[in-house]
């Protein structure tokens, strides 16, 4: 199928087109940007984006975009980066036609890249095979114009082909089987907070696959034995307190939704989250309940861990030993894992009477 729309990647060597009215997609327009003739899609921080667009994902806000507008009087879309939620928006605004029929896949794929969500056929076909995809690309150095050109492709084979799965479908369902089974056990303390416990069953042999926590839009694995887009498949929209039990005792990280990073209108968010000015930066916490559940655990641990409680969270913050989108976690002097000598029940005592 061919393009309806013009596309330009910033970065890139190709030239770019004359165009009458731009739409910037999934970063932050520069110095180009004509205000009143060009619109910004993005839920990066920070954007131009009109209220009645925003949305999750840029891909979505694209969506809102197309479906609010009877005439599409643009004819050129713009971008500066590769990933997955970039690549999509783009492709919505390059193929409205196709794009519009084959929305809940695209949208699905988009969250799963940015936000880890949960999605399984087409969706997680086109999440998997265009991250691979990109990433391959990316190692050859091949020119960004082109790179796209080439998921572009890719995207509408796997739009207008079967219902064929993706090989990497079955690590997602072996790992929610385990939930269902209550192998791995679930349990809502309060409407806004669900904790999930590995017995040290699950995680002899294979500790460190429990601990990892995976990049940010990584390709699924066998690297990872308990995925986040398992638990964001009933929780996406809480706070997940993940305890790996070990034979020298529980692990505990505490997970903020993954999508908190960037600026999604109807989605839930913490108290005490204070968002930068720019995605690049981190976001503050300040959370007093947290604070004091925090303490608390400190105050009767009798392991060999800290309680931390990080100040800050970002997409791309170095400062945190645990990687986004951790806030809380046992570890040593140096940031080393370190366990846990306290039950989950009483750590959860703790969340319960603060929340």
């Amino acid at each position: 199928m061919k393009k309806e729309k013009n596309f330009y990647i910033k970065n890139s060597k190709a030239e770019r087109p004359a165009s009458r009215s731009s739409l910037y997609v999934d970063g932050t327009a520069g110095d180009d940007f004509r205000e009143s003739i060009d619109v910004e899609l993005s839920h990066w921080l920070p954007n131009r984006t009109e209220d009645r667009y925003k949305a999750g994902t840029s891909t979505e806000i694209c969506f809102k975009f197309l479906e609010a507008n009877e005439t599409l009087p643009y004819d050129l879309v713009i971008n500066n980066h590769l990933d997955m939620d970039g690549l999509l928006s783009v492709f919505v605004l390059c193929y409205p036609t196709v794009a519009l029929h084959y929305k809940d896949a695209l949208c699905k794929a988009s969250k799963t890249g940015d936000f880890w969500g949960w999605s399984t056929g087409k969706a997680l076909k086109l999440f998997q095979e265009l991250t691979l995809l990109y990433r391959n690309l990316e190692k050859q150095k091949i020119d960004l114009q082109i790179a796209y050109e080439r998921c572009f492709e890719r995207v509408l084979k796997i739009l207008e082909g079967g219902e064929d799965l993706t090989d990497v479908e079955s690590i997602l369902e072996y790992q929610s089987s385990l939930i269902e089974k209550g192998k791995i056990q679930r349990q809502e303390l309060c409407p806004r907070i669900v904790t999930y416990f590995v017995p040290k069953a699950f995680t002899k042999g294979k500790l460190q696959e429990f601990l990892e926590i995976p990049r940010f839009n990584e390709p699924l694995s066998e690297r990872l034995a308990f995925w986040p887009q398992v638990r964001n498949r009933l929780d996406e929209e809480k706070i997940q307190l993940v305890a790996i039990e070990s034979e020298k005792g529980i692990h505990y990280d505490l997970w903020y939704p993954g999508y908190v990073w960037a600026d999604t209108s109807g989605l839930w968010r913490p108290t005490g989250l204070i968002p930068p000015e720019r995605t690049e930066d981190r976001h503050l916490i300040e959370c007093p309940r947290l604070t004091g559940v925090i303490r608390e655990l400190n105050d009767i641990e009798t392991g060999p861990c800290i309680w931390n409680l990080f100040s800050g969270m970002g997409l791309f913050d170095k400062e945190n030993p645990r990687r986004f989108p951790i806030v809380a976690s046992t570890l040593g002097k140096e940031h080393e894992i370190k366990e846990s000598h306290l039950s989950l029940d009483t750590v959860n005592r703790s969340f319960q009477k603060e929340f």
